[in-house]
């Protein structure tokens, strides 16, 4: 069967072939609408760019490096998702590394990836890489893109585009639901407070309670530090025994909400009559949990759709996004583990 060129996308849109490579590139002066009809003619056509000629052409690789802490978890699998369907689009290859949390396997992977001539690099930073951003900074290239996902990374002289989920908003969103369903106790199993993530859901869940004028209180606020099953079990166990307990938890994440649900069901307490219990990102858990697990919805896989085709706007078509700094929305999603009113 004949492989698709663009000359047969721009005849099936009736567009010239200038205006589906743009697409296809996500150049910002292709309208969303046109974008989203050249890449479902390129799928039906089952299109596949000539990455060897391109390459012969442009002097590039065609790859991109991308690193994460952690391969193995539900946020991290819906962003890879996402990116490999806009890499494929665009005729990209990606190198994807996990660090295990250690910054210093984040700088050897960024030193290898120059090593093996990426065309641009995308890191979703440990919390633990912003010790050593003096030394990233001076290692990154700036001839080559390099894009930060989820955590904000302030360096001195250097600006690199960030792409965010607005964890602030969807927290926001969340306690107010929770207040809105008569919970008045709130507790908050948090993240580590090196950790920008963390912070920025902490400091929403605090100022919607004071807002709300609902009590904040300091003993209600517990860090996690392996953020698993077992320890959420674990802190809602010691928790739930004080004299002045909480009758809603609000977690860092759906893996500690799993946990904190099997605690209070282990203690006798109904959910959500008793005590509601709020998780963070909509994972796959979350709709197996008995009662289901109510979740501020991240958008993983359009953070990595988004990531990889801005970052192409910079390499295919030399687009200044240096000063980018896109946020995404996030949504509450309401499931029986909070729903007392219906």
């Amino acid at each position: 069967m004949k492989r698709a060129t663009l000359k047969d996308l721009a005849k099936a849109l009736n567009t010239t072939i200038a205006t589906v490579s743009r697409a296809l590139h996500d150049h910002p002066e292709i309208s969303d609408k046109m974008k989203e009809r050249v890449r479902e003619v390129a799928r039906l056509y089952d299109y596949k760019p000539n990455t060897t000629a391109l390459s012969l052409k442009y002097q590039r690789s065609h790859r991109l490096g991308v690193i994460f802490p952690r391969l193995a978890h539900y946020y991290v699998t819906q962003v890879i998702t996402g990116m490999l369907q806009a890499a494929a689009d665009s005729g990209y290859k990606l190198l994807i590394a996990e660090s295990s949390y250690k910054p210093e396997k984040e700088l050897e992977y960024i030193r290898e990836f120059y090593e093996l001539n990426v065309d641009g690099i995308l890191i979703l930073p440990s919390r633990k890489l912003n010790l050593h951003k003096d030394e990233l900074e001076k290692l990154i290239n700036p001839e080559i893109p390099f894009l930060v996902m989820d955590r904000l990374i302030e360096f001195e002289k250097l600006k690199v585009p960030t792409m965010l989920s607005n964890d602030h908003i969807g927290t926001k969103e969340g306690i107010t639901h929770l207040i809105e369903q008569g919970y008045k106790k709130i507790a908050h199993l948090r993240g580590l407070p090196s950790s920008s993530l963390a912070n920025a859901r902490h400091d929403a869940y605090r100022e919607t309670l004071l807002e709300s004028g609902q009590e904040y209180r300091s003993e209600w606020v517990i860090t996690c530090h392996k953020f698993s099953i077992k320890e959420g079990e674990r802190l809602v166990t010691n928790l739930m025994t004080r004299e002045n307990k909480p009758d809603a938890i609000f977690c860092i994440n759906d893996i500690v909400a799993v946990g904190a649900l099997k605690a209070v069901q282990k203690l006798g307490y109904k959910v959500p009559e008793d005590i509601g219990i709020l998780g963070f990102s909509d994972s796959d858990l979350a709709e197996v949990t008995s009662p289901a697990l109510s979740s501020i919805h991240q958008p993983g896989v359009r953070i990595g759709k988004k990531s990889i085709r801005l970052i192409l706007s910079n390499i295919n078509d030399g687009v200044d996004i240096s000063n980018k700094n896109i946020v995404m929305k996030t949504r509450l999603v309401a499931r029986d583990s909070t729903l007392r009113k219906g």
